[in-house]
Parts: C-alpha cells; structure tokens; sequence
C-alpha cells in the first residue's frame, strides 16, 4: 500500500456550464491512508441554476463570501500538480480545466484517472454497459 499516493476531487457546479464551479472537494491519499482533505466553497462568479442547487444544495448565498478560483488556483496547483488525480467520470476534469482556461490560466499539470473507467475496465462484466455509479461501485466494494 505504501505506493497508493495520490489526490482524488470532486467539483459542484452553478449551472450546467461545467466551467461554473462552486465547491471543490479533494482528498489525499499518501501511502493508502488518507493524509488530508478539504472542502473549498468557490464563488464562480455565475448565476445559479435551480437544477443545481436542488442536486447538491449550494445557492449565491452560500459563496456570497468566497473565494473565487483566481484567488485558489495557486493554493489549488500546490496540492494537485505533478500527482495523480482520480475524479469519478471525466466531468470533473472538465470542469478544473474549462475554470481554469475561463480566466485565462494554464490547466493544472497532473495525471488524471477516472474511477469509473477503471471500474468499467476491470469488471467488464458488471459495470460495461451501464451501473458504475460512484455510489453503486463504492456499495459493491464495500
């Protein structure tokens, strides 16, 4: 296990513009163990789209207060770049490299994997075709 380090994120968005990110959730895994995490609310600086909000419950008024991704994308390079980062399905890495490219920033430097291609390649048979949520795939692994 002392080989397991990496970083694995996941992003909220505004609305559907997947460059609309209002909450950033990372965790660091050094050695198999888990050695850090956060939770960042980001004023995207975008109006909200209901939709959204009734998924993951962050409004305006929630980021009223926060920073907005110019003022943490350093912070956010320090912890991601030059690691391994997992998102579950692409749209996270999406997401971090439209944000980024929105405000005129270079994408952050790291080796992306997704968990949800990784499950679907290991258990064909299960999650191939359909069935490899993040909840699902967690469930089955107990």
């Amino acid at each position: 296990m002392g080989n397991l380090t990496f970083n694995v994120i996941d992003v909220e968005t505004a609305n559907a513009d997947p460059s609309s990110i209002c909450q950033i959730g990372i965790v660091c895994m050094r050695a198999g163990e888990i050695e850090d995490s956060l939770s960042i609310f980001v004023n995207p600086e975008v109006q909200f789209n209901s939709f959204n909000v009734n998924l993951h419950g962050i409004d305006q008024y929630s980021v009223r207060h926060s920073k907005t991704l110019p003022q943490i994308q350093a912070m956010l390079r320090g912890i991601l770049e030059g690691n391994v980062l997992v998102s579950h399905t692409l749209f996270d890495r999406v997401a971090l490299d439209r944000a980024m490219v929105k405000y005129g920033f270079d994408t952050i430097r790291t080796t992306w994997l997704d968990s949800a291609m990784i499950a679907r390649r290991a258990w064909p048979e299960k999650y191939r075709l359909r069935g490899w949520s993040l909840a699902r795939i967690a469930g089955d692994l107990g």
